[in-house]
């Protein structure tokens, strides 16, 4: 007799594979854990996805990394070419975070192992590059270390918000709240740097006057 998938079950499964992804990465995750976690037995797990892998797949599509790319850059350029759409790139962009928590999470700071393994980097990359075409002239080798250093720790602090907030409105909260704190203090980063272009500095100035 052929056994019923139910969707609610499949549901639960995604749920806690999810969670258990978010927590403890993909290579720290395994089938028994994600069972456990949605309080079924392994071998019903199986009924349903036949690997990790196969399960991991579900709960973060492929494509999930390109929609998000598409965001941020309109994000990013809503911001440092200061048009009308700032505010809307702005909500969708956190609707998207908000709708996808803790694959963002997965993808931001738990990839080791996945097809994502990349992608932390590359979302720092991806700021840094957009910093440096919006200064007036190329950043020295300092000025690029200094981006990074920045976008990094925002990809950090990103990705713990989505991690520990307790709720959507929370979470959404923690991201305004960061937002408020981090726009000015990039727009403060980006004019030092272009007065150091300016004066062809190559490296950082450390004078406190």
């Amino acid at each position: 007799m052929v056994q019923v998938l139910k969707p609610a079950v499949r549901e639960r499964i995604q749920d806690a594979a999810l969670r258990c992804f978010a927590t403890h990465g993909y290579p720290g995750t395994s089938m028994a854990t994600v069972a456990a976690a949605a309080e079924t037995a392994p071998a019903n797990l199986y009924r349903y996805y036949a690997s990790k892998q196969e399960l991991f797949d579900a709960v973060i599509p492929r494509d999930l990394a390109d929609r998000h790319d598409t965001l941020l850059d309109t994000r990013v350029a809503a911001l440092t070419q200061e048009t009308a759409n700032a505010p809307t790139s702005a909500a969708e962009l956190l609707g998207f975070w908000l709708d996808h928590r803790l694959a963002m999470v997965v993808l931001l700071d738990r990839a080791d192992g996945t097809p994502f393994a990349d992608y932390p980097a590359a979302f720092v990359r991806r700021l840094v590059m957009h910093a440096e075409q919006s200064l007036n002239g190329g950043p020295s080798p300092a000025h690029n270390e200094i981006l990074q250093l920045v976008f990094d720790n925002t990809r950090r602090a990103i990705a713990r918000i989505l991690a520990t907030g307790t709720d959507r409105e929370h979470t959404a909260a923690l991201i305004t709240a960061f937002w408020s704190y981090q726009i000015p203090g990039l727009n403060g980063l980006r004019e030092f740097i272009d007065s150091d272009l300016r004066s062809g500095n190559t490296g950082l100035r450390h004078d406190t006057s």
